[in-house]
């Protein structure tokens, strides 16, 4: 197979080195090979929570959280009362966007059991893992066959004796169990840990002795800032990374945001800047070097690798971060038969 060898700016290991890299290898070269190209390569960003079937949803949301997206709210209501055809059509746009974007997985939590899971429209070039949310009893073994398991909404939403029973049938069959823990307003630790989750999102309204449990037993977080945000909330996102959680990073709801994660650290670390500030290689490893982290712990295959690259551009983890859109981008992916490119000017 042949291998392109990139010489510039390459991000590796949580910051941004100057050196010859092999695609093929994917590792630096020493002493000086001829380069294919020059420029700027990371490694493509992963999304690690997305809620793709409500893309479709055009009325403004307003009220609360619960109001809006909890179990009987605007989006579960439009979900219910919409056609699948139209369901279909913005979820692909949604997947075609983030696959455009240069992204190169993501995790969506599909809500409505099976019909939600069969709501999926088909796709390539772009790894997507559906995690899903029984209805019933019935559907567990069912879901667990066909999705990577299940993506349960906030603690407080069920029944305890619900949600362990599916944590420990996903545990049983190896798929992922993930839930949504204080978004709106602080859940018991105690019965989280019980759940024995492979990751949460938000965690908002944990307090620090919360996080430090989640921490201590090395359960991921994915957090959501635009969306955090946009319900009116304003949490400090460095109690995450200072206490040593792995910390990753989601778009959410894409009734309510882009599903652009390197647009969502752009704003993660607008936000921190003035306050406990995070710096550039923080945010870019939170959709970098996390999430392949916990998805070799998970057992989670790819069909590919993706890298971005930046043709005869030399920029620092600042730039890339600040002017996610800035610059020409060039989509490189690593496939078992070859390398293969695709470019686009924004």
């Amino acid at each position: 197979m042949r291998d392109l060898v990139v010489r510039g700016e390459i991000y590796s290991e949580g910051k941004m080195k100057s050196g010859t890299f092999s695609l093929l290898k994917e590792q630096f070269l020493e002493g000086t090979p001829k380069a294919d190209l020059e420029g700027t390569l990371i490694r493509a960003p992963i999304n690690f929570h997305t809620h793709l079937g409500d893309s479709f949803i055009s009325t403004e949301p307003e009220g609360s959280i619960e109001q809006i997206v909890g179990p009987n709210g605007l989006k579960i209501r439009a979900l219910t009362e919409a056609s699948r055809t139209e369901i279909r059509k913005y979820f692909k746009k949604s997947i075609d966007f983030m696959k455009v974007k240069g992204t190169e997985a993501f995790f969506d939590f599909r809500e409505s059991g099976m019909r939600g899971l069969d709501l999926v429209p088909k796709f390539g070039g772009i790894n997507g893992y559906f995690l899903t949310r029984p209805n019933s009893p019935d559907e567990i073994d069912a879901l667990l066959e066909k999705s990577a398991g299940f993506g349960m909404s906030a603690l407080s939403d069920y029944e305890f004796s619900w949600l362990n029973r599916l944590a420990k049938a996903a545990h049983r069959k190896k798929r992922i169990f993930a839930i949504h823990f204080s978004e709106d307003k602080r859940e018991d630790i105690s019965r989280l840990i019980t759940l024995n989750p492979d990751f949460t999102v938000h965690c908002i309204e944990a307090t620090d002795s919360d996080l430090e449990e989640l921490r201590k037993r090395d359960i991921p977080v994915s957090i959501t800032p635009r969306s955090n945000f946009f319900h009116g909330k304003r949490p400090d996102y460095s109690r995450f990374f200072k206490i040593g959680l792995t910390v990753l990073v989601g778009t959410d709801n894409a009734f309510i945001t882009e599903p652009s994660v390197m647009e969502e650290v752009e704003f993660l670390y607008r936000y921190q800047r003035k306050t406990n500030r995070l710096s550039p290689e923080q945010v870019l490893s939170a959709v970098i070097d996390n999430p392949r982290k916990v998805m070799g712990r998970l057992g989670v295959k790819k069909g590919e690798e993706k890298f971005l690259l930046y043709p005869n551009e030399f920029l620092s983890s600042y730039q890339i971060v600040t002017r996610p859109n800035y610059y020409e981008t060039t989509i490189v992916t690593k496939k078992a038969n070859g390398i293969s490119f695709f470019a686009r000017k924004h």
